[in-house]
């Protein structure tokens, strides 16, 4: 396995990168969007991103903040007010949660809100939505100068930031803009040939994963090509070597050791015996009943697709725009790994596997969870393009072309057919 930087650029002609956009315009287009689409809303009611929602508004009575917060119309609300909650009122919060261990083991977004607006309640909910701007814009920016290093448009990290899985984060005040933003910044800084640059990206990956877990992929695979990825040695058991064990196992304790302790001291100290774990494996039905019966059902590829059936407008929607071209660039990934063993392809792989193909029963309820699972994949199809255009010569054009299949305008349009029609129409 070749592991090497993601930051050091490639020369390409000159003319050719005249035509190349700025990064920075990329990244102001995207605050401009934002900020013009979630202005209005903030004016009238910023509680409204929030999604609060009365069942879990009056689940507790200990906090005189939160009670003053305002209710949307639906009686369960969404994931963003659970991040409120620990933004505007830490102690008492967790009365608020159905699984608070969980959410305060994500201390990441609601800190940075709570930090940014002085404890000043009032303020969370406008600082929640700034704040996911300023993340989306970020990851965007990173992402861009990645992709200008390597002689592609930076206009193509758009597809990043209108994922419409990022979208909906960043319209429910959710974690996940901020976690994949300081991942993407963790993957651009990456750079095994200087120490302060790994020290940059283990730091940047760890602040990310005590953001949201679901990025940890992405530094495992890093350490593990830091562990097997560099020398010149043509067999890889002549590769490990004292040099790379060390700079392996001390990125990995940096970027997951943040994780590790602060989930020690929820369960410990903060909330005392409660799960930092989310109950990922379930279901009605299984060949072997009780708690074996669950596991062997995880491990059985889309099952939790397959449990949806049958299939509404929405399950086919997910389909086609988030399992089929997640396949497509899986598919990708192994014929670049047949021609060069790198690093890029593993992490689209791993990705693949853990949140399309091997993914938990209770994420594929929707669109708004399983999309936000696909962030992940979409990070890591974007980082593997450069090679894909370096290696595939003339079949570059058809998998450059089949990131439409990941844009907001296929998913609305979509979306809008199989739910006005039906999907035996479309099939």
């Amino acid at each position: 396995m070749e592991v090497h930087t993601f930051a050091v650029p490639r020369t390409r002609p000159k003319e050719r990168a005249a035509r190349i956009t700025s990064p920075w315009a990329v990244a102001s287009i995207v605050a401009a969007f934002y900020l013009l689409l979630l202005t209005p809303g903030l004016v009238g009611d910023p509680y409204q991103f929030i999604n609060i929602g009365r069942q879990y508004l009056h689940k507790g009575t200990s906090s005189s903040v939160i009670a003053h917060a305002r209710p949307i119309h639906n009686k369960i609300g969404y994931d963003g007010q659970f991040y409120y909650f620990l933004a505007v009122d830490p102690k008492h919060g967790s009365d608020y949660m159905d699984s608070p261990g969980v959410i305060y083991s994500r201390i990441g977004y609601p800190m940075t809100v709570r930090a940014l607006s002085g404890g000043n309640a009032s303020v969370v909910p406008y600082m929640m939505v700034l704040v996911n701007i300023l993340a989306a814009a970020g990851g965007t920016l990173a992402i861009a100068f990645f992709l200008k290093r390597r002689g592609l448009p930076p206009t193509l990290a758009l597809l990043y930031v209108f994922f419409p899985g990022l979208v909906i984060s960043v319209l429910r005040d959710l974690t996940e803009p901020l976690a994949f933003g300081l991942a993407a910044a963790g993957l651009v800084v990456f750079n095994p040939r200087s120490k302060w640059r790994l020290l940059g990206s283990a730091v940047l990956f760890g602040l990310a994963m005590l953001t949201r877990e679901t990025v940890a992929l992405f530094p495992a695979i890093l350490a593990l090509g830091l562990l097997l990825g560099t020398g010149s040695a043509g067999r890889w058991r002549e590769r490990l070597h004292w040099g790379n064990l060390v700079r392996a196992v001390a990125f990995a304790e940096i970027a997951f050791a943040p994780l590790f302790l602060w989930r020690h001291l929820v369960t410990t100290v903060v909330l005392p015996h409660a799960s930092t774990q989310e109950g990922f494996v379930s279901g009605n039905h299984h060949v072997v009943s009780g708690a074996a019966g669950m596991a062997i059902s995880a491990l059985i590829p889309f099952h939790a697709l397959a449990g949806q059936w049958p299939w509404t407008g929405e399950d086919v929607t997910n389909l086609l725009t988030v399992v089929l071209p997640a396949l497509v660039w899986a598919g990708i990934a192994i014929a670049l790994l047949r021609r060069r063993l790198t690093l890029e392809p593993w992490l689209v792989l791993a990705n693949v596997a853990v949140f399309v193909v091997f993914l938990p029963t209770p994420i594929a309820i929707d669109y708004g969870s399983l999309g936000r699972a696909s962030i992940a994949v979409v990070l890591a199809a974007l980082v593997m393009l450069p090679q894909v255009v370096t290696s595939l010569g003339e079949k570059a054009r058809a998998a450059r072309m089949t990131l439409a299949l990941w844009s907001l305008p296929f998913y609305l349009v979509l979306a809008i057919l199989l739910n006005a029609l039906g999907p035996k129409f479309v099939w």
